[in-house]
């Protein structure tokens, strides 16, 4: 299994010094999850490092017993690296320990940013009725395009000449006519679209503008639910569509959009209060600016 290093053996020694010393003996309520001599891991070493994933992956990674491999194996390999970095002497480097410095700055300063959202929070915002009146202020702006839901059968045309595809597509469309065998069935059996096997040939609800406009020009076309189209082509090959619900133009409800409303009021709400707090530690009184200084920052060309 690949571990994802970031470059240069400072950054073992910063990730060793910051979410733990490398060689530290378990607490004795701890779990063990990893030991090495007397490097070890443990569930709260595996927590603080899901912390630095960004809080909307986290969940999927705690599901997925291959990530939680990952991370514990990234977490066990950095600590051993660190320790033997420790041993060479490379954390008494002075480089190394600007480096170290200035990502404790940084760790520390993200952690004061996380405690500013979960401040902003402990009022309880009544985010629900600030999405209420979102909505109600602006309901049209919450408007569903007529969809449709389809299923269809892919033959392509790869591997058979076109004349052989459309034949065959046409003797498809024939039994799919006759209903003799549901649709999801004949597309088990015939469709060459990639995805089969995890739709059986339903494509779900489309609007316009996302698929070919030859076979979103049929699909539209289609009027009552269990209609067949005519054969169609587009770049993919030969389509038989099938109708299976229409949807009219509507304005979505409240209920159907306040989840996602209010989730963006929140987001919003919390980056002001973040964005306000950086605007007043870049704009207190007292900050000097040596912008001279600053030029001697940037390379010098070089002589040619």
């Amino acid at each position: 299994m690949q571990v994802g290093f970031k470059s240069g053996i400072t950054s073992i020694l910063i990730l060793s010094a910051l979410v733990a010393f490398s060689a530290r003996a378990a607490e004795p309520e701890e779990e063990v999850l990893i030991q090495y001599k007397d490097v070890v891991v443990t569930p709260a070493d595996f927590q603080a490092e899901l912390e630095t994933i960004p809080e909307q992956y986290r969940a999927n990674v705690a599901a997925s017993g291959e990530r939680i491999h990952q991370l514990l194996d990234k977490i066990f390999v950095y600590r051993v690296l660190a320790r033997e970095a420790q041993e060479q002497g490379l954390d008494q480097n002075p480089e190394v320990q600007q480096e170290l410095k200035l990502e404790k700055e940084e760790i520390l300063g993200k952690a004061r940013l996380r405690q500013l959202r979960q401040q902003a929070l402990a009022d309880n915002p009544d985010f629900e009725t600030l999405a209420r009146e979102r909505y109600q202020a602006n309901p049209e702006k919450y408007q569903q395009p007529e969809r449709v839901k389809v299923s269809h059968i892919l033959i392509k045309t790869e591997e058979r000449s076109e004349e052989e595809a459309k034949k065959l597509a046409e003797k498809v469309r024939q039994l799919a006519l006759t209903e003799e065998k549901p649709f999801s069935e004949l597309a088990l059996e015939y469709s060459e679209d990639p995805s089969l096997e995890k739709n059986k040939g339903d494509l779900g609800f489309i609007v316009k503008g996302v698929t070919t406009k030859p076979f979103e020009e049929a699909a539209f076309a289609l009027e009552q639910p269990g209609e067949i189209s005519p054969v169609v082509k587009s770049r993919f090959g030969f389509h038989i569509i099938r109708l299976e619900e229409r949807q009219a133009p509507k304005t979505k409800s409240f209920e159907e959009v306040k989840e996602r409303l209010v989730e963006k009021i929140r987001e919003t709400h919390l980056n002001q209060v973040v964005q306000t707090h950086l605007n007043q530690i870049r704009n207190a009184e007292g900050i000097q600016m040596n912008r001279e200084a600053w030029q001697k920052l940037k390379p010098t060309p070089s002589a040619h």
